[in-house]
């Protein structure tokens, strides 16, 4: 067993005396004991001595209740904390939902794909080795993909995010995402967000089938709305006067959402406008259809103050490593100062 560092031992030690003290002034209980129990535990904190079958996965598990949290605890020790006998500590409760500091703002990256290949000559066609070497990138710098359910809550000010956060999407339902991505993304054990428009699934072998779709939603896989037909909702069509018009905006949007609530049994909430183009009246009929967000394709990070109902992504159409980085931006300068 590896002994804890004497630097560590009395910050903990300072740390422990601190909690003491304000724990004396309100009158709330402390308990400490050896082995694998709390040292201290509060209603904000336990520090906690590790044991050779605790990870960061299973102490959220146990002390949060949820081991998507275990983030949470990763980011308030240092990486060689979790080594039996050492004593880490663990939050309890959520700190600083919106992601604020003195030097700048949280924001959350989205990605946003749409075919996938061995061989492509398309810009929305990503190589399969680009894919591989991209998530991998992901992986080994501490990158945390989320899925729409954390950012919700993280725009509603309900739950912190990871430093590094980052979402993946994918557009339009090609089958080679089921061939292609799907494999690698599972490799890594990483998740992403569907858009598919209705009258393209399942019509050829080159599209997923609900069939695909049932199966990547069983696997944490979130399915959403691209519409039925693809069009373009930010402008009337040539021949359409206004009645025509708003009604193609209410038939994509509200009837799109039937119809994969339907055929998942599900209550879809993520729309991504074709073309990634919206307008003031077809963002009212999307809030109105029953979504809670909704993608564009304007580039740049999201901030947990930003519009639900037009996030912003950045499209991965070059494929050099370098541009690829440059779209993980987690973290918005500013002095607050």
């Amino acid at each position: 067993m590896m002994p804890i560092s004497q630097t560590r031992l009395i910050l903990l030690t300072i740390l422990v005396f601190c909690l003491l003290l304000a724990t004396a002034c309100t009158g709330k209980s402390i308990l400490f004991s050896h082995g694998p129990r709390p040292y201290y535990k509060s209603d904000e904190y336990t520090v906690y001595r590790m044991t050779s079958e605790d990870t960061p996965e299973s102490l959220a598990r146990r002390f949060i209740g949820d081991p998507a949290m275990a983030w949470m605890i990763s980011e308030s020790n240092s990486k060689d904390a979790f080594v039996p006998g050492n004593y880490v500590i663990i939050p309890l409760k959520p700190r600083n939902r919106g992601g604020i500091s003195e030097t700048g703002i949280q924001q959350v990256a989205i990605l946003c794909y749409h075919r996938f290949g061995n061989h492509c000559s398309s810009p929305l066609c990503v190589p399969e080795d680009i894919f591989e070497r991209q998530m991998k990138y992901l992986k080994d710098n501490g990158y945390n993909v989320i899925s729409p359910q954390q950012m919700l809550a993280f725009l509603d000010y309900r739950q912190p995010l990871p430093k590094k956060s980052v979402m993946i999407t994918v557009d339009d339902g090609y089958s080679s995402f089921y061939e292609v991505a799907y494999p690698t993304l599972k490799k890594y054990g990483f998740t992403a967000t569907l858009f598919v428009y209705t009258n393209f699934v399942g019509v050829s072998k080159k599209a997923l089938s609900w069939d695909q779709l049932r199966e990547l939603k069983a696997a944490g896989f979130t399915i959403g709305s691209h519409t039925i037909a693809h069009s373009d909702l930010s402008q009337q069509g040539e021949n359409e006067n206004d009645q025509q018009y708003m009604a193609r905006l209410r038939r994509e949007l509200v009837d799109s959402k039937k119809i994969i609530d339907a055929k998942l049994n599900q209550d879809t909430y993520f729309l991504a406008y074709p073309f990634g183009r919206v307008n003031h009246q077809a963002m009212v009929i999307t809030h109105q259809a029953g979504y809670k967000l909704a993608a564009t394709v304007h580039r740049g990070g999201n901030p947990f103050f930003s519009n639900r109902f037009a996030l912003n992504r950045d499209q991965v159409l070059k494929r050099d490593m370098a541009t690829f980085i440059t779209t993980l931006n987690t973290f918005q300068p500013l002095s607050l100062r």
